[in-house]
């Protein structure tokens, strides 16, 4: 246990010794409440915490200082940031421009006195400044522009307004593709599929039931047709940006037909992953592949009957689904 707790320490004094100190200033409020200013600071310096950094909050730089500190211009902060000896100082400003609120930041290297990020993020409503201090900070992190560090979970009401943009989806929608039979299937070479699918999704996780046809398209004898009524998976998302990749797999029930009214009813089984591409939006488009198992057993033919599903879908997500 002791060799464990020292192989922990190893591992983590770089990311400790190599983490930015950042001190973070109170925001000038603008047309706003000072305590709701005061609020956002507070959240921007955690979320910076959350994000890597060694932060101190306004108060602690107040402490450092030994005095409260309105610094809200870049000499000013450098000074402050230098007599509490970090290397990065935020300071801004949250104003209200109508119904907007707009949370204003710069970061200042100590060091050259030089402004190295700024950017600006809006709220249309109070309740999101909890999101614009999560997307500040995680665009701070990143280099970013604000407008640029959108995924589920942290769209703000403002963006959600855009055509075709949501927070969190129940999205349904069509797809069509084809299933290279590996085994099974009566040897066909290949079978069509279309099909129906449903997500409800959490940022990290998508619940899919799906419906689908697939058929080989020969004549009726050696014709091979397969229902799937439903299938049941569950996907992992591994972002949760535009372009998000995913793996999942699941279970549910088939028939399937191999000709000569040769149907069974058994379990299916599936594995794979795919893409989703505008994850953050209504409308999406989905690229699949999965691999297939059909347990059925039908008399004279080899199964279980398996193959690769490659598929594309269009999903949209109805307006009469509330945002979670």
């Amino acid at each position: 246990m002791k060799k464990g707790l020292i192989l922990c320490l190893i591992c983590l004094t770089p990311a400790l010794i190599f983490a930015a100190k950042v001190g973070v200033l109170h925001l000038k409020a603008v047309g706003v409440d000072p305590g709701t200013a005061e609020v956002v600071s507070g959240l921007l310096a955690g979320e910076l915490s959350n994000v890597g950094y060694q932060v101190l909050n306004p108060d602690a730089m107040d402490a450092a200082v030994g005095e409260r500190l309105t610094c809200y211009e870049t000499g000013c902060a450098a000074e402050a940031g230098s007599a509490a000896g970090v290397e990065q100082v935020i300071f801004g400003s949250v104003s209200r421009l109508g119904e907007k609120h707009i949370v204003q930041l710069s970061v200042v290297s100590v060091s050259t006195r030089e402004v190295i990020w700024s950017g600006s993020l809006s709220a249309k409503i109070i309740e999101d400044l909890d999101m614009v201090a999560k997307r500040l900070a995680k665009s701070i992190a990143e280099g970013k522009e604000p407008e640029k560090t959108v995924e589920v979970g942290i769209v703000l009401e403002e963006e959600e307004k855009k055509p075709l943009r949501r927070r969190v989806f129940h999205t349904a929608g069509i797809r069509a593709g084809m299933i290279l039979p590996t085994g099974g299937y009566a040897d066909v070479s290949s079978l069509l599929h279309l099909g129906l699918l449903y997500w409800y999704e959490t940022p990290n996780f998508a619940a899919e039931i799906s419906f689908y046809f697939a058929f080989s398209g020969g004549q009726y004898d050696d014709n091979v047709t397969e229902i799937c009524m439903p299938e049941f998976s569950l996907l992992y998302f591994f972002n949760k940006g535009d372009v998000s990749p995913y793996l999942g797999g699941g279970i549910g029930f088939g028939i399937l037909d191999l000709g000569y009214f040769d149907a069974e009813y058994d379990i299916c089984v599936n594995g794979g992953g795919g893409v989703v591409f505008l994850r953050t939006y209504d409308i999406r488009l989905i690229l699949d592949v999965r691999y297939r198992v059909n347990m059925a057993s039908i008399q004279g033919y080899d199964s279980p009957h398996h193959g690769i599903m490659f598929s594309i879908g269009f999903t949209y997500r109805p307006k009469k689904f509330c945002c979670l």
